[in-house]
């Protein structure tokens, strides 16, 4: 039974179709246990759920009421992006790399590399999809890095995280002859295809000059809240297709 177990633990690691075959097998039967779990949880949180649902339907509906006279501030039309509303079942926060599982899956249009944010942040990325289960790649993941803007001038860098603190990120290579402070605000750029531009991630905490490498070193505080995360936005850009197809011409 251990010579069967090492053999098939070497087959799933050196070989990618049989150990995704496993990856969504999984997916689909862990999630309904932590569906089960999760709405055991709920129906004794039910009064702060549904705060929640208020505060997020004011939101909708201010935005729809001032959409009218301000269209710049649709952001769904503006960036062209699909949101697909879900509801974490499952999630790690505490690990070197963090997951999380929701309940929407292939039948509900999820597919693999598809972003996920909220209204405070970026979240992550889809990793694995079953029918009707998925499971999310966090930013809170040593292989995360999400394009932002430093809001105020629009420099660009990359956001990672460095482990130990759910609430902190850091970002490592903005220039040294950029100014910025303490309590600049960043959001996510305009060159990604998984997340919607504007989106705002976090604000400077703290910052250090690094003479040798030309670079600032920043911790970042994050809006979101990765340890009370009920609900998600799964988003999908209209076209993608398309410009990947445009652009996979280029580098042939």
């Amino acid at each position: 039974m251990l010579i069967e177990a090492i053999s098939i633990s070497l087959l799933l690691k050196n070989n990618k179709y049989q150990s995704n075959k496993i990856i969504n097998l999984t997916t689909e039967y862990t999630g309904f246990l932590f569906e089960y779990k999760n709405s055991i949880s709920e129906y004794i949180g039910l009064k702060k759920i549904n705060e929640f649902l208020i505060t997020e339907n004011a939101k909708l509906h201010s935005i729809i009421e001032k959409a009218e006279y301000y269209p710049e501030i649709n952001l769904v039309a503006k960036n062209n992006f699909n949101y697909t509303p879900a509801k974490i079942i499952n999630k790690s926060v505490f690990k070197r790399n963090n997951f999380l599982t929701i309940n929407k899956g292939s039948k509900d249009g999820i597919n693999v590399g598809m972003g996920v944010v909220t209204n405070k942040g970026v979240i992550g990325v889809i990793y694995s999809v079953s029918e009707n289960y998925a499971l999310i790649i966090s930013l809170l993941h040593s292989k995360s890095a999400v394009g932002i803007f430093l809001k105020k001038n629009m420099q660009t860098g990359i956001l990672s995280w460095e482990g130990f603190d759910y609430q902190y990120a850091s970002i490592n290579d903005l220039p040294l002859h950029i100014p910025i402070k303490n309590g600049d605000t960043i959001i996510t750029n305009s060159y990604s295809n998984i997340y919607p531009e504007k989106i705002n991630i976090g604000t400077i905490k703290n910052f250090e000059k690094i003479e040798e490498t030309g670079f600032y070193k920043i911790k970042i505080k994050l809006f979101e809240d990765f340890n009370s995360l009920k609900y998600v936005y799964v988003v999908n850009k209209n076209g993608i297709e398309e410009q990947n197809l445009l652009e996979e011409g280029i580098y042939e």
